[in-house]
Order: structure tokens, then C-alpha cells, then sequence
């Protein structure tokens, strides 16, 4: 038996499973910005904030997070594309049972 599904419904079939499943698509993450939360919660899961700039951001100081050190009521900007590459890319340079 054979099933015959235009292209664009199997496209729509796909796209809705994958969203479904926490995939975005690599256009919406282009240019965006995230905070250090939703980029701990994201990338450095289980692992909060504090921890993501012990760890990461301070020895590493990556070019994708700008004002790294904002200080009291300055705010910390983690352009979202490059800071998931270079998450990918460096993933096992960073010791991940640190406290």
C-alpha cells in the first residue's frame, strides 16, 4: 500500500512535530537577543545564572555576550545565533560538574 501526500502538507506535518519538540528553526534565532536566564535555562541546563558566568562567560569571555560585566542595574546581552554555535563548538572544553 502506498500513500500519497503533496508536499507542502508533509512540510507542515514536519514543522508542526518539530516545534512541538523545542526545534527552531535557524532564521528565528538569528540576530536575537536572549537574557543570562533563558540562556541558562536553554544551553546550560540544569544550571542557573550565576554558575553560566562562573563557568562560562567569565573564564571563557566570549564575543557573543556584550557588557559581560554590567554591574548594578546594567543588564548582560547574549546574541542567541552565535552564542548556540559556539556552545555546540566548545562544549566539551567547559567542566560541567563545577559548582
Amino acid at each position: 500500500m502506498q500513500l500519497a501526500i503533496d508536499d507542502s502538507s508533509l512540510e507542515q506535518v514536519i514543522d508542526t512535530v518539530l516545534q512541538k519538540r523545542g526545534y527552531v528553526p535557524e532564521e528565528q534565532i538569528i540576530g536575537r537577543t536572549i537574557s543570562i536566564d533563558e540562556f541558562a535555562k536553554k544551553y546550560a541546563k540544569p544550571h542557573g545564572s550565576a554558575w553560566v558566568k562562573r563557568n562560562i562567560l567569565y573564564p571563557f569571555k566570549p564575543d557573543w555576550c556584550s557588557n559581560i560585566h554590567p554591574g548594578r542595574g546594567g543588564k548582560m546581552t547574549i546574541f542567541e545565533y552565535p552564542a548556540a554555535v559556539w556552545m555546540n563548538k566548545h562544549r566539551k572544553e567547559i567542566d560541567w560538574n563545577a559548582k
